[in-house]
């Protein structure tokens, strides 16, 4: 165990040369690196310091624990929107100039090491970066898949703003083109929203709504129907002819549904309704 103590000391003392070794590779081949502001050279050299001195106790210790090094790197990198793959080459080129001052240490004190310690060490810095690019892997994902849920609910929300604008009174302006993906979303995204406002009334405007077909007019004669379980009564207004000519072809209802040309006549009516009641 000795020699292996004495390859631990050998990684420490030229700590700082294989750090900047290290940033050097990642600045020559990445220019991500160079255009992060907050991802200074000096915080990478912490980072890349604070590994190998991890990493040099594989030598001594079958315990080593890289988690908390990989999820600190990984959430850095995640949030500063440095690719993957960059993070994934540097681990790459990086196993091999760490193998190489090893191999340094062992021309140093060949008559020391037999083929099978070397051996061993190969095993075991093949198996921990192997480890430390998993870790860092499911880290990022994790960050990922976190703003990208993110993203989606504000997307969503984007889709359906739906504004109050009068006690218990709120509109729901649809501009665009509707798909039914989207229709999904404006209906979840409604029936939630008018629930936290809680609304008893909601306006519908279809007016920005260049053309829908059946299968999105039905969506959103669902979302009408599931308001209206939930005690909130719908308006729907600026319905286009070819819109009208889509909900008829369809067999949809509107008898039940108060509609009008215009957002503006809607909502004084609505209003007034609501204030004498």
């Amino acid at each position: 165990m000795a020699i292996e103590h004495d390859l631990q000391e050998f990684i420490l003392q030229n700590n700082d040369t294989l750090s900047n070794e290290w940033i050097k590779l990642q600045e020559q081949k990445f220019t991500a690196y160079n255009a992060s502001t907050e991802d200074t050279s000096s915080e990478r050299l912490e980072q890349n310091r604070t590994f190998n001195q991890i990493i040099s106790g594989i030598f001594v210790s079958d315990n080593v624990n890289f988690s908390a090094w990989s999820e600190q790197v990984a959430v850095k990198r995640a949030n500063r929107n440095i690719p993957l793959h960059e993070t994934l080459e540097n681990f790459k080129n990086y196993r091999v100039v760490f193998w190489e001052w090893i191999m340094k240490f062992v021309r140093e004190n060949e008559d020391s090491i037999s083929l099978e310690v070397l051996g061993e060490w190969s095993r075991k810095v093949n198996s921990c970066f192997d480890h430390v690019i998993e870790l860092f892997t499911i880290y990022f994902q994790q960050v990922s898949d976190a703003r990208l849920q993110s993203q989606q609910q504000m997307i969503m929300e984007l889709s359906a703003p739906i504004i109050p604008v009068y006690s218990k009174i709120g509109v729901l302006p649809l501009v665009g083109e509707i798909d039914t993906y989207r229709a999904q979303m404006i209906k979840e995204s409604s029936l939630d929203k008018s629930t936290e406002l809680k609304l008893e009334h909601l306006i519908i405007d279809l007016s920005g709504v260049p053309i829908m077909d059946t299968m999105v007019a039905n969506e959103l004669f669902q979302v009408v129907r599931a308001l209206a379980l939930l005690g909130i009564q719908t308006t729907v207004t600026g319905i286009r002819p070819e819109i009208a000519q889509t909900a008829v072809q369809l067999g949809i209802d509107f008898s039940n549904i108060s509609t009008y040309a215009h957002l503006s006549q809607a909502l004084p009516v609505i209003v007034n309704e609501h204030e004498l009641s």
